[in-house]
């Protein structure tokens, strides 16, 4: 039972995360151009953009947010990996099952619980961004979202690991 759990956190994980990099490409295509029209406006027509610079900000938040929810996917966050590697391997497996334990709490807790009620109450205040005139729930709807696809990505790695399906990494030991 937990295997076909597993294949099927997999399956859907392997669709988010084809997704999220296809966004995560849009976003910085268009935070690019973003910056390249605030850059040329403020030297070609001495006066940059109001908007280009708030959109920007907001780019460079969800870049960042959704950028490391992939990077927890592919398993290429910063970490102690030349440390962990030397160990043996059950004890390399207890570790990352700890960490990623660890980095399902905090994306519960502080990314997703504390995201969902930031959103919430910047929703509810009306705030807006003034450049872009949109609300400033915007700003911080990434929170959430990425707190809720590093846990689903976190929880499959740690079914990889109880039930040993990871794949075997290349030039490292067996």
């Amino acid at each position: 039972m937990m295997k076909s759990i597993s294949d099927l956190l997999s399956v859907l994980n392997q669709a988010l995360a084809r997704f999220l990099k296809g966004f995560v490409v849009l976003v910085f295509l268009v935070l690019v151009v973003d910056v390249l029209w605030g850059v040329g406006t403020r030297y070609l027509l001495s006066s940059q953009a109001a908007w280009s610079e708030e959109l920007a900000r907001l780019l460079m938040v969800w870049l960042a947010l959704l950028g490391a929810a992939l990077v927890t996917r592919e398993e290429k966050h910063l970490g102690l990996d030349i440390v962990v590697r030397s160990w043996p391997n059950d004890v390399q497996r207890m570790a990352r099952i700890l960490a990623s334990s660890l980095i399902i709490l905090f994306a519960a807790i502080v990314m997703l619980k504390g995201g969902i009620d930031l959103v919430s109450k910047r929703y509810a205040s009306g705030q807006t961004m003034p450049g872009l005139g949109i609300l400033k729930a915007w700003f911080y709807l990434p929170l959430p979202g990425s707190g809720l696809l590093i846990l689903l990505f976190s929880v499959e790695l740690i079914l990889q690991d109880l039930l040993d399906t990871r794949p075997k990494e290349e030039g490292g030991p067996s």
